[in-house]
């Protein structure tokens, strides 16, 4: 019997836990307080996962997506609206 050929490797982005970051941590990256990252988590604007002790860790894609978001706002309001002196 033949074999098929060589088995391609899994897809590990599918194995490999979402990449976090502390509260802390992620209030540092976006240059606001502790507050404003549960104020946040609670608008559904950045995302978490609970760790098995039960501490909160905010998923880094959703940090990089508010940044994203913040700078496309920062671009309008120079280009459009906010222009106006």
């Amino acid at each position: 019997m033949e074999s098929a050929g060589p088995v391609p490797p899994e897809d590990d982005s599918q194995r490999r836990a979402p990449r976090s970051v502390l509260v802390n941590q992620a209030a540092e990256l976006l240059g606001v307080s502790r507050r404003t990252v549960y104020n946040r988590i609670r608008e559904g604007r950045l995302r978490t996962i609970r760790t098995r002790c039960g501490s909160q860790r905010v998923l880094l894609e959703s940090v990089e997506s508010l940044l994203r978001e913040r700078v496309q706002e920062e671009k309008e309001r120079a280009t459009g609206r906010g222009a106006d002196v």
